[in-house]
């Protein structure tokens, strides 16, 4: 065998998480941070931030088109919603308003449908939790407070209020756990005790916000991930077992939530100083089952209800205090859906749900990857908040950026027989599936 010449020095070992040739897992977190990123720093970059999800967009189609052909035929379910929106215009009152905001909403489920069915598995979650770390970092340097009850005040960080400000600091909580255990799988340990430092920050965010719903479904898919993480390890009848106890576990707690969610709620209310009553949400509701007994098929015409010549949206708008008589919601996903597409629109989305969440849950307990435990457990953490909160319904938000990537994740059918280390994958295949 040829041995090499003395003096002749050795080439260092590649390292392939630095490797940038086209098909390079950090060209995959690059366009994830840049899409999430962009629609984190909404409040701050304003229009650009449709500029970046449709440059991330753009970078997908010239990049990774290999992959388009089947990530869009496997996620074409997932079209029905926003397709629905755009029809909506056909009735809306407003049908203007209604196409261009059901057009940025088809744009930012395309952006969430890419990311989950056409990038590499592990960027998903790297490229999430870059775009969460930046965005943290820059709310405790340059965030913000408001007002909040009587003479209180809470702290929105560079969000537009302070839910979503909890909702953020919550997520980023999920991911930054779920990027620490990838990272600690491929023996990256720097990386992983640098996440492991912005917890704290993540949960100080979290709990200043004064977000209870955010804090409750943070302690629940917090639990849930951990166990998770910890299952991986073990055989796939024992994971199998403790999983599906969680799953009994969580859907009960769904389906009895009228029984307990209202007593905890008040008793979170209580202890941070804040009043009981959902802070105003039931006399909203009590105007949204108005106004879906008026027109409950297909509902209003998307986004045709939030208009500042709507006598009733001004109403809500000076009930709740809200000046700027923009960004506001039923606090409620169900309601926000019926009111705007009917029982029609709610039936569809359920069934989209249902259509990508089933195979999700399932791959996740057989082939349990960190991006489908990243995937699972944001589920968990947006169901809790389902009720109180809209998820995944408003155009250029990072709730439905996130759940329509979860849905495409789940949708996948390209998964390797074993989750790569620190090796280079050996096909193009391996290399989408990370």
């Amino acid at each position: 065998m040829h041995q090499p010449l003395p003096n002749t020095p050795m080439r260092p070992p590649s390292r392939p998480e630095f490797a940038l040739s086209r098909d390079s897992a950090l060209i995959d977190t690059g366009i994830v941070a840049l899409i999430f990123g962009g629609i984190l720093f909404n409040q701050v970059i304003g229009p650009l931030t449709v500029i970046c999800v449709l440059a991330g967009v753009a970078a997908i189609f010239l990049l990774r088109w290999e992959q388009l052909p089947r990530a869009l035929t496997r996620s074409l379910p997932l079209f029905s919603l926003p397709v629905f929106c755009i029809a909506s215009a056909l009735w809306s009152d407003h049908p203007d308003h209604t196409l261009y905001y059901a057009a940025l909403y088809g744009v930012t489920a395309l952006a969430g449908i890419l990311i989950g069915g056409a990038l590499k598995r592990s960027s998903y979650v790297e490229g999430y939790f870059v775009a969460f770390a930046i965005y943290s970092i820059a709310c405790v340097l340059f965030g913000r407070s408001v007002v909040f009850g009587v003479g209180g005040s809470a702290y929105a960080g560079l969000a537009g209020s302070k839910n979503t400000a909890g909702d953020m600091a919550g997520v980023a909580t999920l991911v930054t756990l779920a990027f620490i255990g990838f990272k600690i799988y491929r023996y990256q340990f720097i990386q992983a005790i640098g996440a492991l430092a912005l917890l704290p920050i993540f949960g100080v965010l979290l709990l200043l916000s004064k977000a209870t719903g955010a804090l409750l479904a943070t302690i629940m898919a917090s639990g849930l991930i951990v166990v998770w993480l910890i299952s991986r390890s073990f055989s796939l009848q024992v994971r199998g077992t403790v999983l599906t106890a969680a799953v009994i576990l969580l859907t009960l707690a769904v389906v009895t939530q009228d029984l307990w969610i209202k007593p905890v709620f008040d008793l979170v209310l209580d202890v941070s100083g804040k009043g009981t009553g959902l802070t105003g949400r039931v006399d909203i509701w009590v105007i949204g089952d108005q106004l879906i007994e008026e027109r409950p098929a297909a509902g209003l015409g998307y986004y045709a209800f939030w208009m500042k010549d709507n006598l009733t949206a001004q109403i809500i708008w000076e009930m709740m205090g809200i000046k700027g008589q923009s960004g506001f919601n039923f606090h409620n996903t169900q309601m926000e859906i019926v009111v705007h597409l009917g029982y029609i629109g709610l039936a569809i989305a359920i069934v989209m749900a249902a259509w990508a969440t089933i195979p999700l849950v399932y791959r996740s307990v057989v082939e349990p990857y960190f991006s489908s435990i990243c995937a699972c457990t944001l589920l968990v953490f947006f169901a809790v908040k389902v009720p109180f909160e809209v998820v995944a319904f408003d155009p250029m938000h990072f709730t439905t950026v996130t759940i329509y990537a979860i849905f495409a994740l789940g949708l996948r059918r390209d998964a390797p027989a074993r989750e790569p280390k620190t090796q280079r994958p050996q096909t193009l295949e391996q290399a989408y599936a990370v």
